[in-house]
């Protein structure tokens, strides 16, 4: 993905906030950086095709107010990455507010901007390929994470919230054998991967409509590997 370029008084404001020795007096939302905010959300709207980075969701909704501009390293750890452009994409409101200001780092105590990939705990937008951690089988729905890093991004964006879903479904009956594993993987501590598992099963019977029949049984065939 490219990054945003800043041009103009963006830049100028941008190469400011660099120099300062206080960065975190700075707030993103004061009124001098608007520009700046609305020339990244266009630029990774655009770059992203109105999708959401971690729950590939598309949303082709041109204002600015319906998408969120997400920091991957947060903001309020780390200051002094608030305008760095591989540190900024865009996001669904829902994966923003799961997130938050949780940590994505090996080490959160680094001060200088990590370049590379294994500095990441999360699958990073910048420096890794999505489809090799996470595959999307229901956009918004259903999830299966290939990598330690796909399950950390899966768990940190709040992409197992389809198990809450699946609780709330009208199409799923309460005391259901979904609804129990959906309970069972949302409280549960010693056995999460496996309740987790079998309730990804369900769900995968459950949408085959959607996904097809070949591709739910060759996707649970891979599960009970």
């Amino acid at each position: 993905m490219d990054e945003v370029i800043f041009k103009g008084k963006d830049k100028e404001l941008t190469s400011e906030f660099k120099t300062l020795k206080d960065k975190k007096s700075v707030s993103w939302s004061d009124e001098i950086y608007s520009n700046v905010r609305k020339t990244i959300k266009d630029h990774y709207l655009k770059e992203q095709c109105f999708t959401c980075c971690f729950c590939k969701q598309k949303i082709i909704v041109k204002s600015n107010r319906a998408w969120d501009a997400e920091h991957i390293i947060s903001k309020s750890t780390h200051p002094a990455f608030m305008f760095e452009p591989k540190n900024l994409c865009i996001s669904c409101p829902d994966c923003n507010n799961e997130k938050r200001d949780k940590g994505v780092l090996d080490r959160e105590n680094r001060v200088k901007f990590p370049v590379n990939s294994k500095a990441y705990k999360v699958a990073h937008p910048h420096f890794d390929k999505y489809e090799d951690h996470i595959k999307v089988l229901v956009a918004g729905k259903l999830y299966e994470w290939k990598t330690k890093k796909g399950r950390f991004t899966y768990r940190i964006y709040g992409l197992d919230r389809f198990m809450e879903d699946s609780g709330r479904n009208s199409n799923v009956e309460s005391g259901s054998k979904v609804e129990k594993l959906m309970k069972s993987a949302l409280v549960s501590s010693d056995d999460y991967e496996r309740a987790e598992i079998e309730l990804l099963e369900e769900l995968l019977l459950l949408y085959s409509p959607i996904i097809g029949d070949g591709i739910a049984i060759n996707a649970i065939k891979k599960l009970r590997k």
